[in-house]
């Protein structure tokens, strides 16, 4: 079992307190802490604060404090999977090689992401987003239009900055060539058993739960041809030249909210923007609200786009047209329908329903993750509203999608 206490030296403290620039005198590092933040982990790692004692040439002592991220170590069946995925060091890669690079004048572009200070392959120190006011939605929460407008602005600023290196400072030298080692694929293969799983759920969820599945020539349908149709999202994640391409990712007054910044990159790809899009857009709005706004978020984004783009002497007419970004989202939809009925299969359990299940039996904890979720899935769609719901209001647009369903 690895510890802990033995996940960063004190040597690499004294290079996270250096590089985050908290003060600019000499220092020596006093002591260091780490305390494990407890509830269910990311599937891909653990978390934990870091507190670091420093004392200053004058005899001050300062403590500063972050927010440390590493591969899973109270479980090494999944750190296993997740280093032979490869996830959590393309995230680590994408901090320390590449988001490094973008332009962070902050005259030219708001803040969109944390700050990291440390980047090993195996571990990230970054700042601690809770010390400057931010805060996660609370569990069922739901995401109203000033929500979704800032996150799609901040969506907007990474997507600007990745083709204002591309164009501006790599002289036209595409980011999926520079960065070929990083942007690959990693969600949607046929190696991630998590994705595969949840693709066979979502088949579970269609015929026991969608409206379709009470029609005997409809599901008769799903259930002989839906699994060979969800295979054509291993060819939608193919890199296509047809459309710009970029690399990608997802206040206490939670209703009104003032700002936000994207976190997680493990998913990073050299993809077209439509596809975080359509991914934001059928993760985080109910039907129908997007039966209302879609057409108005898909104008905005691209608004916003275009606006931090001049900010960077980048013209979005010759870069991704408006017609060009229509015709993206209408050829990738199919990655937003099934990112959506995947992660909501998982992430809408119960508030700790999974970290329970992770403790108490491991073995069906893995079951669940990457060979089947049908018990679980089945139990929740009967018990749980809000799980049952926010699911099938994906599952039978996919359905409709695929099929024509009416």
């Amino acid at each position: 079992m690895i510890k802990l206490s033995d996940i960063i030296s004190s040597d690499e403290c004294i290079e996270v307190v250096r590089n985050s620039r908290v003060h600019d005198h000499t220092f020596r590092v006093v002591n260091y802490r780490l305390d494990k933040i407890e509830g269910e982990p990311g599937y891909i790692g653990e978390y934990a604060h870091l507190e670091v004692t420093v004392e200053l040439e004058n005899g001050q002592t300062l403590i500063t404090k972050y927010f440390l991220k590493c591969l899973p170590f109270t479980d090494l069946k999944q750190r296993q999977y997740v280093l032979d995925l490869g996830m959590f060091t393309k995230e680590a890669v994408c901090y320390r090689e590449l988001l490094s690079t973008f332009e962070q004048n902050p005259e030219k572009v708001i803040k969109w992401r944390p700050a990291c200070w440390l980047a090993r392959d195996d571990l990230m120190v970054m700042e601690d987003l809770v010390n400057s006011g931010y805060r996660s939605m609370p569990f069922q929460r739901p995401f109203g239009q000033t929500h979704m407008e800032l996150v799609l602005e901040r969506m907007a600023q990474m997507h600007a900055c990745s083709l204002d290196l591309e164009y501006n400072r790599m002289n036209g030298v595409k980011l999926g060539d520079q960065f070929e080692g990083m942007l690959y694929e990693t969600a949607y293969t046929r190696q991630n058993t998590w994705f595969v799983t949840g693709l066979k759920g979502i088949l579970t969820a269609a015929l026991e739960g969608s409206k379709y599945a009470k029609h005997p020539e409809y599901k008769a349908i799903i259930q002989a041809e839906l699994l060979h149709r969800l295979d054509r999202i291993y060819e939608l994640s193919e890199p296509l030249n047809r459309f710009q391409s970029q690399d990608q990712t997802g206040a206490d007054n939670y209703d009104r909210p003032i700002d936000c910044v994207l976190i997680d990159f493990q998913l990073v790809r050299y993809q077209p923007p439509a596809i975080d899009f359509l991914c934001t857009i059928y993760m985080l709005t109910r039907r129908f609200q997007r039966n209302e706004l879609y057409d108005y978020y898909a104008k905005y984004y691209h608004e916003q786009l275009g606006e931090k783009l001049r900010k960077l002497n980048l013209q979005i007419e010759s870069i991704l047209p408006w017609k060009q970004f229509l015709d993206s989202l209408d050829h990738y939809k199919l990655f937003g329908l099934l990112w959506s009925g995947v992660m909501h299969a998982y992430v809408n359990l119960p508030e700790g329903h999974l970290a329970e299940l992770h403790v108490k039996d491991s073995e069906a904890y893995h079951e669940f993750v990457s060979v089947s979720r049908d018990a679980v899935l089945m139990k929740f769609l009967s018990t749980d509203r809000y799980y049952r719901d926010t699911l099938l209001d994906s599952v039978d647009e996919t359905m409709e999608y695929l099929f024509g369903f009416k």
